[in-house]
């Protein structure tokens, strides 16, 4: 097949060489073009093997990169049940001094605080190999789970929740819904270094469940909060934060997966409230994303 650097090159050939053209005064001007043309023919090839060629190796920088999180993460799993399990032992040891009481404790939740990385980085590739499983189950029932949990691990954090007063079955993937509030409370909790009133809301209503978990920490700015459920991205206020980003990132996906959304309203200083709508029945996955704006942020948070 012939390029079109070709076709061009044999159509001025034939004007050139008809008599018809002897004297036009346009035909050199028309081969100056023809040469630009041709050169720049030549240079997008370029630009397009360069493309092809980066693409890639983007694709396998990437799943390398996907690869070695993998490894890592099943890796750690073991020598951080090691740690975990010691840490119990010395909690129940009835010599142990009062003072390491405290540093057995903080043993204990930085082995949480890596577990759930890890947890993280495997649903991550989860989702992007196996599709939600949608079964019924009470969703009061697992976000009341959730917050006894909570409430064992925090002493500087009131819980308030409303609308647990009954059975809310949805068609859902029980553990990766999980994932989702986990780390909706626990980043509450993180973000809220003063303390202060977490309120979990769970409200049913024209075909959806609506949970919403409100915190009175640092919140975040406008800007910030646009990408916060971008992959990686952390709000330029949760430096002095322990996390990897990806939580929310997560979250949204996740959500996304069952069919719902989920938006976020924040304000430095002021708190975060995080929204998170499930269609009570079963739907198809949504594809599309909320535009960020004042009121309802598109969905994320420094996680």
């Amino acid at each position: 097949m012939r390029s079109q650097e070709q076709e061009l090159r044999e159509w001025m050939q034939r004007l050139a060489e008809d008599p018809a053209n002897a004297d036009n005064p346009l035909l050199p001007e028309l081969q100056k073009l023809a040469d630009r043309h041709g050169k720049l023919l030549r240079q997008f090839r370029k630009i397009a093997k360069i493309s092809d060629r980066l693409q890639t190796e983007t694709k396998e920088m990437a799943r390398q990169q996907r690869q070695f999180v993998l490894m890592v993460s099943h890796e750690f799993r073991t020598p951080l049940a090691i740690i975990d399990s010691a840490s119990q032992m010395l909690e129940i040891e009835p010599k142990l001094p009062v003072s390491a009481i405290g540093r057995v404790a903080k043993i204990r939740n930085a082995v949480q605080r890596m577990l759930h990385l890890i947890e993280r980085c495997l649903t991550d590739d989860r989702l992007g190999t196996v599709a939600a499983k949608p079964t019924s189950f009470d969703l009061a029932a697992m976000l009341g789970d959730l917050v006894s949990g909570l409430r064992a691990g925090t002493m500087t954090h009131r819980l308030d929740v409303h609308g647990f007063d009954r059975p809310i079955p949805i068609p859902g993937d029980r553990d990766l819904l999980a994932v989702v509030f986990s780390n909706l409370l626990e980043n509450a909790v993180k973000y809220s270094p003063n303390g202060g009133t977490i309120r979990l809301d769970l409200s049913t209503g024209e075909g959806q469940v609506v949970v919403r978990v409100t915190d009175d920490g640092i919140g975040v700015n406008a800007a910030d909060a646009a990408r916060l459920f971008d992959k990686y991205y952390r709000a330029s206020n949760a430096a002095g934060t322990t996390g990897a980003g990806l939580g929310l990132h997560l979250a949204r996906c996740i959500v996304q997966s069952h069919g719902g959304g989920i938006t976020v309203t924040s304000e430095p200083d002021r708190g975060s409230t995080f929204t998170v709508r499930l269609p009570a029945v079963l739907q198809p996955p949504s594809v599309a994303v909320a535009s960020p704006q004042t009121a309802d942020v598109p969905e994320e948070l420094p996680s």
